[in-house]
This record gives C-alpha cells, sequence and structure tokens, in this order.
C-alpha cells in the first residue's frame, strides 16, 4: 500500500524545521533520455536521517529533478522538494514508492553510477551514487588518501614543434568530447551536468551499443527495428549524455540508424576512456602543461629535421606512394617509439615493411598513449563502405598514403595526422575477392592483402595481432582523400 505524506517544496514557509547536519540513509541518481517523447531528465533522490529530532519527522525524503540540459548552466536549476516523516520504515516505503515509480517501465528512469555527483543536496554533491565499478573506486581511493607531497619532477623542455603537435593534439580530443558528449574534461575526470561518470558508465552505454550493432546488422530493417534503433538510442543517452538539441527534430536526428553513427558513438567512448587514461590520478588535463601532457602519452615523439636524410626518405615514402591523387602536402614528421611495443614487436615473423595507417585528429591522443587497438568492428573502409570489413576484423594498413589519409580528419589548423608503422606481415595470402568474418590469417600465413584492382578498391593489409605492429611515425599533411 502506497504511503502518503505531504510534499513540501524546498522554498515553501511553513514546512518543518530540519537540522543542518544529518546523515545520507541511501541515495540514487535518475536519468532518462526518450527520444520518442523529446524527454531528457533527471532526478535525484536521498534519504536523510537527523539524529537531533528526538521524535517526529526525524526522516526526510529529499528529491531533486528537471531537465538536464538545463543543468550545464545552473547546477541548482530545477525542483527541490522535501517529505517528512516519523520512522525509518515509513521514509524508506516513500523513497522506494518514488524509485520504483520513476524506474518503471513508464516512467522509464535509469540509476546513474557517478564518481562524484553535481546534483542533490548540498551534502550529497562531491560523494559517489549507485554501483560504482571497482576501477573507479580504486581511483577514487587512491585520489582520497592523503600523500606526502612528492618533490616536483623537472620536465625535459619540449622542443618546439614537438610541444606545437602536443597542444594540438590535446585541444582537439577534448574539444571533440566536449562538442558531442554533454560532459567537460576536469581535474575529477570526465564531468556531465549530472556529475563525473565512472568507468562502468562508460562499459554500460558499450553494452548498449552492442545491441545497436545487432540491430543493425539485420538484413531487413523493417519498422520494428526502427522503432528498437529508437529505444537503443535513448537507453544509450541516457547513460551516456550527448548534446542534440531540445527539438523533437534534433532528438529524432540523434536516432543510431546506421553503421557511420555506430562508429561514431563507438569512437566518442574509446576517446572517454582515452581521456580518463592520459587524465590519470592527478587531474592531469586540468590546466596541465605540454611536458605534462607529453609525458603521460608515455612515447618518444622527435621532430624530424627537414633537411636529413630521415626525412627526405620519409616525404618520398608518402609522396610517390599515391595512386591516384598527387595532391598530398607533408608538413612534418615525427619519429614515434612506443617501448611496449618495442618490446613485444614479432620481429621473426619477418616480411617487415612501412605501412600507412589514417585516423581522425582527435584519436591520436589515445592512439599514441595506448597504441592501436585491435578493433571491435571495422565499420568505415572508404566511399561507400559500411560492412564489417571486407578481410574480417584486423587491423587495417595501406601501401598508399592517399588511402589512409581518406580515414583522417583535419583539426582547426586544417591539417591531418597518419601513423606510418612497421608491420611484421610475414607469409601473406593474397585475396582478390571480398571475404567477411576473418578472424585470423588461414593456416600457414600471417596476414592478408586484398589486392587492388580486383574486388579491393586499394591495397588492403591485414594483422590479426597487435604484436605485428608498431608505430614508427607520425605524418602531418593537408590534402589527400575526404571520406569523412
Amino acid at each position: 500500500m502506497a504511503v502518503r505524506v505531504v510534499t513540501w517544496k524546498w522554498d515553501d514557509a511553513g514546512q518543518p524545521k530540519y537540522p543542518e547536519e544529518f546523515e545520507i540513509l541511501k541515495k540514487a541518481v535518475l536519468q532518462v533520455t526518450d527520444i520518442k517523447t523529446n524527454r531528457n531528465k533527471y532526478y535525484a533522490i536521498e534519504l536523510h536521517h537527523a539524529k537531533a529530532i528526538k521524535k517526529g519527522q526525524a526522516f526526510r525524503v529529499f528529491t531533486h529533478y528537471g531537465r538536464t540540459d538545463d543543468l550545464e548552466n545552473n547546477p541548482d536549476s530545477g525542483q527541490k522538494e522535501c517529505r517528512y516523516l516519523d520512522s525509518k520504515p515509513e521514509a524508506e516505503a516513500v523513497y522506494d514508492q518514488i524509485y520504483k515509480e520513476k524506474t518503471s517501465a513508464r516512467k522509464g528512469y535509469r540509476e546513474v553510477a557517478l564518481a562524484s555527483s553535481k546534483i542533490g543536496s548540498q551534502k550529497a554533491r562531491g560523494s559517489s551514487s549507485g554501483e560504482v565499478d571497482e576501477k573507479t573506486l580504486q581511483r577514487i581511493e587512491v585520489n582520497e588518501v592523503e600523500k606526502p607531497a612528492e618533490p616536483k619532477v623537472s620536465l625535459p623542455r619540449l622542443e618546439e614543434t614537438v610541444r606545437g603537435l602536443v597542444r594540438y593534439l590535446y585541444d582537439e580530443a577534448v574539444g571533440a568530447l566536449t562538442s558531442r558528449v554533454q560532459a567537460k574534461v576536469t581535474a575529477h575526470g570526465i564531468e556531465t551536468p549530472l556529475g563525473v561518470l565512472t568507468i562502468g558508465q562508460i562499459e554500460q552505454g558499450e553494452s548498449i551499443l552492442g545491441d545497436i550493432y545487432k540491430q543493425l546488422q539485420k538484413k531487413k530493417q523493417t519498422p520494428k527495428v526502427a522503432e528498437t534503433l529508437r529505444d537503443l538510442s535513448s537507453a544509450f543517452y541516457t547513460v551516456i549524455p550527448h548534446r542534440f538539441g531540445r527539438s523533437r527534430e534534433a532528438a529524432e536526428a540523434a536516432i543510431i540508424r546506421d553503421l557511420n553513427n555506430y562508429q561514431t558513438k563507438q569512437e566518442t567512448l574509446q576517446l572517454m576512456k582515452d581521456m580518463l587514461r592520459v587524465n590519470g590520478e592527478s587531474g592531469l588535463l586540468h590546466e596541465a602543461k605540454e611536458e605534462e601532457e607529453y609525458a603521460a602519452l608515455g612515447c618518444s615523439v622527435e621532430a624530424i629535421e627537414a633537411k636529413s636524410s630521415e626525412h627526405k626518405k620519409i616525404k618520398d615514402l608518402v609522396l610517390e606512394s599515391q595512386v591516384d591523387t598527387d595532391d598530398i602536402e607533408v608538413l612534418q614528421i615525427y619519429k614515434v617509439s612506443r617501448p611496449e611495443e618495442e618490446a613485444r614487436y614479432l620481429a621473426d615473423i619477418g616480411n617487415d615493411q612501412l605501412l600507412f595507417h589514417g585516423s581522425r585528429i582527435q584519436n591520436w591522443v589515445g592512439i599514441l598513449s595506448r597504441g592501436l587497438l585491435m578493433p571491435k568492428v571495422v565499420v568505415k573502409l572508404g566511399v561507400g563502405r559500411t560492412d564489417e570489413g571486407w578481410l574480417g576484423s584486423g587491423m587495417y594498413f595501406g601501401n598508399a598514403a592517399c588511402t589512409s589519409s581518406g580515414y583522417t580528419s583535419a583539426g582547426k589548423k586544417g591539417t591531418s595526422i597518419m601513423a606510418i608503422a612497421q608491420v611484421a606481415l610475414g607469409h601473406v595470402k593474397q585475396y582478390e575477392e571480398i571475404t567477411y568474418g576473418i578472424k585470423a590469417p588461414p593456416k600457414g600465413y600471417h596476414s592478408c592483402h586484398g589486392v587492388r584492382g580486383t574486388e579491393f578498391e586499394d591495397d588492403e593489409f591485414v594483422v590479426y595481432d597487435e604484436k605485428q605492429q608498431k608505430l614508427a611515425y607520425l605524418v602531418e599533411f593537408r590534402g589527400g582523400r575526404v571520406w569523412y
């Protein structure tokens, strides 16, 4: 049976006086994004107990709710309400009743796990909320432990060209993240209007994307599939708040209904994880200097002198490899070394080749800090190609700079970045026909090659073991293909 109780607005006169000192017995932050009804709302609920009150109304159910978009400009926006009760069982019944109603299928709210909440009562703000994953708990514990002051380590001064690259790549990564997700990067992590997201919350987003991918793989895109994609997109934006406008048209346009949009969301979540990694335990990205940001990458980046023979060799490799364009302008070449890749590289396989790999400008902080990743799904491989990868799910490289330039995007400077990797191809299996679903090269082979001029528009080299490649150079350039 539902418990009936008087609800007081926060500023109502005449409501019971409640002590400033109280204990929060339990709390939850709820969020719902529903594209169908154009809802984007939050609901914080807390159960308070004040020991100073000896009898009557010692318990309070506090709620704070409103539209999530409004919190970005004013964390105190929305409506705050209080319900006062005599006993803990009564208070718990009211709390549970509200929680159950809001998280019902009809209302659709989901609980959000936050490393640090920004809404609710002043006492609740700054503390974690929801089921916080182990990785985030460790991060919180490390930050909360009072450490003896450590002597400042003097970082070597960066050469100005490398300094400029570091600033450029970090600015593009942060800018891309905050323009897509309703969040900003702070000393505490990825901070949304509701609070700081946990790693587990990001992984929830990945799980929902997995369900979206299954729907996109269905051969027949029926009205039922379209409805499912809308509901799954709503669920995704519920756990990972995004910016897409307040109008119904903007909400409808945000539905993840194709593989290109899916890949963009996948890249966004990877970018969030990458930024959490380089942000480290001390909030590196909060007013960090380039030397600190460079150190966080954990790799060596060295600008190659333009007059050197090494610069000429790599520049010629880029320019002479072009097969259908000749407009790539090489601006700067950097030598790159990641100790982890150097240590694990399978040099014994042989047939080492320098091959190209392109990626969007915002991805390079992540790539430099953790290396290239074996993709979960390859969905963008050229004009009009939105598939799982013509030679399965592996790491794709090209022998033509113009091919890899198509995977890049220009930043605010108007320049793009591509990598040149040393790849141990070993014994290569040639393919003239598209062959989906390859998980590993055929027995006796170490890599696969889609041959240009057959069913393949360009030469595509694929390895299925991360240890068969290591980053060698970065090339900053203008021109090339434009696919994005």
